[in-house]
């Protein structure tokens, strides 16, 4: 019980230690989750169908597209904690908090009372051709929106604990969440409750949640007293003159994600909305690997900022990128070489229209994902113009755009739209970083992107030739995916891709790592 007390404890550590165990929980977070919705999405096809689990879907779909009425707040949050806790201004955070919290209640609220009112309308134009009955449909969606109501909650809370740099136990609450809704939907679709039995299992994951939030808050930040009523108007509208600039940021990733289901839904059917969110949740999960690396920069640039320290901020850009590509470049061209036999092997073979849709939704995760550690750094700066100009040319381009090829097209129009509109939007915001930083081009590509690039593709196109269809079964897929990573780690000690501030990070985390000095050629790096 004293090591648990130890562990929800407040904690001051330097920047470079909480980036490092940030990451270390984030990976032990990806490797406890990320298993499950390649196993919970067979078995809720064999238990409802592809017709209940496109409703279903769509019922997520909602949910996900409540998150708009955030309005930026959760990212401002986050900035502003990390300020104020690193300056030791307990009142200025006390005046913070209480704001937040009362303008997250009223949201929460207001989008309730709306989806609830609205029911009967939403129900006729997204559910039409569902073969759920319509009292069935209306209890459904009752619990979903009770689950949006509770969603809107959980980031005050989650801002304060990722403000405070503590994202091993914001990630320890994430696995809890996951895990809980999981086995309840299991448990319940074994029960035979259907659509109903998933609500609830979301609805009782959701409230569990938002209980070990409130707790884990209280407890890491004592010299807080919550108190909603409390709020400062003065503060609302510091707020929301930044939350509404990040909001933009915020509402391009879920409209990205998320509209041309609604779209699907309304010109295609339920179906086709089934298989988009089946490319869609693969796809965001592998995505969710070089992300691990992209969660802490936030904060850790609010810190860096608020202690005017710009060389370890601009190295913080670099190396982020550099991680990325190391992780993402490698990954992209791997599903492209495995991503049919995958989707036999995981859905079935009547599925296979879901293996193209897989290959352009981790591109199109991937191109946003380029964006982050600019836009992190940005904001922890202050400065999130470049990401609202960004997001605004790609939201824009993105709702026109997918609405006009679905309607022309079909399923097929959905991830075309969706991928241009992220081309567009990443090359727009590369710009306008690099144009206010000054940071070089040169330096971006040399160290970070080519030498993944080059030693990935050289290892892409032979075995897309010699094994065009993949080795047979999981453990074929499984040995192709790992030779592949080795041949691939192997090229880029070679092409001396990594220097000696990488091998030190992986030395505090495996100490028998130091005798790899002795055979890895390592360039000298400026440490952050």
């Amino acid at each position: 019980m004293e090591k648990f007390n130890k562990l929800i404890a407040p904690q001051d550590k330097p920047v470079r230690a909480k980036i490092i165990r940030n990451v270390i929980f984030s990976g032990v977070r990806g490797l406890l989750v990320w298993p499950i919705p390649f196993l919970l999405i067979p078995f809720i096809l064999g238990k409802l169908g592809t017709s209940g689990y496109g409703t279903w879907a769509l019922c997520l779909t909602v949910i996900n597209l409540t998150a708009l009425a955030d309005l930026g707040l959760g990212g401002t949050l986050t900035k502003f904690v990390a300020e104020y806790y690193s300056g030791k201004d307990f009142k200025a955070l006390q005046r913070l908090l209480d704001t937040g919290l009362m303008l997250y209640t009223v949201v929460a609220a207001l989008i309730v009372v709306v989806l609830w009112g609205s029911s009967p309308l939403i129900l006729r134009a997204l559910f039409a051709d569902s073969p759920t009955p319509r009292q069935e449909l209306l209890i459904l969606w009752h619990r979903v929106v009770l689950v949006a109501g509770i969603n809107i909650l959980i980031p005050t809370f989650y801002s304060v604990v990722t403000g405070l740099q503590r994202m091993d136990l914001s990630n320890g609450l994430l696995v809890i969440s996951l895990v809980t809704s999981a086995g309840l939907s299991v448990l319940f679709l074994c029960l035979q409750w259907g659509l109903r039995g998933l609500a609830d299992a979301y609805l009782m994951a959701a409230l569990l949640t938002l209980f070990l939030y409130v707790w884990i808050t209280r407890r890491l930040l004592p010299q807080v007293r919550w108190n909603p009523f409390a709020f400062d108007w003065p503060e609302v509208r510091r707020l929301f003159s930044f939350s509404l600039q990040m909001y933009t940021t915020q509402m391009a990733g879920l409209i990205q994600d998320q509209i041309e289901k609604l779209y699907l839904a309304w010109f295609v059917g339920i179906v086709p909305v089934g298989w988009y969110n089946m490319a869609g949740e693969a796809a965001l999960k592998i995505r969710r690997i070089p992300e691990l690396l992209m969660t802490p920069i936030l904060a850790a640039a609010s810190e860096l900022h608020a202690k005017r320290d710009e060389v370890k901020l601009r190295e913080l850009y670099y190396r982020a990128h550099k991680y990325l590509a190391l992780t993402g470049v490698p990954l992209a061209m791997l599903v492209a070489l495995i991503s049919r036999p995958l989707v036999d092997l995981w859905l079935g073979h009547n599925l296979e229209v879901v293996a193209l849709p897989l290959i352009v939704l981790l591109c199109v995760n991937l191109l946003n994902l380029l964006t982050a550690p600019g836009f992190y750094i940005m904001v922890g700066k202050g400065v999130p113009r470049p990401g609202v100009l960004s997001c605004s040319v790609g939201i824009s381009l993105n709702v026109v755009l997918s609405f006009w090829l679905i309607r022309q097209w079909g399923f097929q129009g959905a991830f075309i739209g969706t991928f241009v509109s992220a081309l567009v939007s990443m090359g727009v915001f590369t710009y306008l970083f690099h144009r206010h930083t000054g940071y070089p081009y040169g330096r971006l590509i040399h160290e970070a992107y080519l030498k993944p690039v080059v030693c990935a593709a050289s290892l892409w196109l032979p075995i897309s030739f010699t094994v065009p269809g993949g080795l047979p079964g999981w453990s074929g897929l499984c040995l192709e995916a790992a030779g592949f990573g080795v041949a691939y780690l192997g090229a880029l000690v070679l092409a001396r891709f990594f220097d000696d501030f990488d091998l030190i990070q992986v030395e505090r985390l495996v100490p028998v790592a130091r005798f790899a000095r002795k055979f890895v050629p390592l360039r000298k790096a400026q440490a952050l």
